[in-house]
């Protein structure tokens, strides 16, 4: 088995990937109040904001949380950081999204689209790799996981899934250590996002048939078959539903496999 990355390399690029990490507190109110000073003061399109140093000392806050703020702002579109020249309003004092709450909604839509848009890079060529080297004892291998896990949603009604367990076991047999490498540190990021991903919960039989039909495909060499199944898996319409999407849970579906209900918590 390819050998782990670092946890620390992990949760550095964990950080890059979603929202405010450990100052997130104070840059989600530092992020409402850039919004009122540019609200207040009628600052439209195009308006030159304060540099750095006089947001610090108006908001009374540090350097490190400011410039989280401002890259929240700039990543959904309300600021414009232009380099050497200062900073200017992107969007009118008007606009809907200068609500605090749907400008870090965005970001998380933003951090999910980046990491789906990751994820399929990886997957496609992790399933291309494995669907032409893999051995036929690598093929029942994963379809024992498969077994297993079904076998288990039946009997337990607390299951959780590993994040990315599938995925990375397919990686594993696809010989490429590099690809594991990055499919590691892209679960650590998943499974920090995953908690916002409220309807994955259940969508457990959902995954169990479409990676039983990737493994059909890669079983039977058919690597563009193999392919659209994991582009349709990884489909982000689906993910941004689940975002959106009100709790749901496992005792309010039924498990096709043993007619069972239960709970899960964890995204996919």
């Amino acid at each position: 088995m390819p050998a782990a990355a670092s946890s620390g390399s992990h949760q550095m690029t964990v950080a890059t990937l979603l929202r405010p990490s450990g100052t997130g507190r104070v840059a989600e109110r530092v992020v409402d109040e850039i919004c009122a000073y540019i609200e207040s003061n009628g600052l439209m399109n195009g308006a030159k904001l304060p540099p750095e140093r006089v947001f610090m000392e108006l908001l009374g806050v540090g350097r490190s949380s400011l410039r989280e703020a401002l890259r929240v702002l700039s990543t959904v579109g309300i600021i414009d950081v232009r380099h050497g020249d200062g900073m200017y309003v992107a969007a009118t004092a008007a606009a809907p999204a200068l609500n605090p709450k749907a400008i870090f909604d965005a970001t998380e839509q933003h951090a999910l689209r980046n990491l789906v848009e990751t994820r399929l890079g990886i997957e496609l060529a992790a399933v291309t790799a494995a669907t032409t080297r893999a051995s036929d004892d690598d093929f029942l291998t994963l379809q024992r996981m498969l077994d297993d896990q079904e076998l288990r949603m039946s009997d337990d009604p607390e299951f959780t899934w590993e994040p990315l367990g599938f995925e990375l076991a397919v990686v594993e047999v696809s010989g490429n250590t590099w690809l594991y490498e990055v499919e590691l540190m892209l679960r650590d990021a998943w499974l920090a996002l995953s908690s916002g991903l409220r309807a994955t919960v259940g969508r457990h039989e959902e995954w169990l048939t479409e990676h039983r039909a990737i493994i059909a495909s890669m079983r039977s060499r058919n690597v563009l078959q193999a392919q659209r199944l994991v582009i349709a898996h990884l489909s982000l319409e689906r993910f941004e539903e689940d975002l959106v999407a009100p709790p749901v849970s496992r005792k309010s579906k039924s498990v096709k496999a043993s007619g069972r209900h239960g709970h899960q918590q964890e995204g996919k």
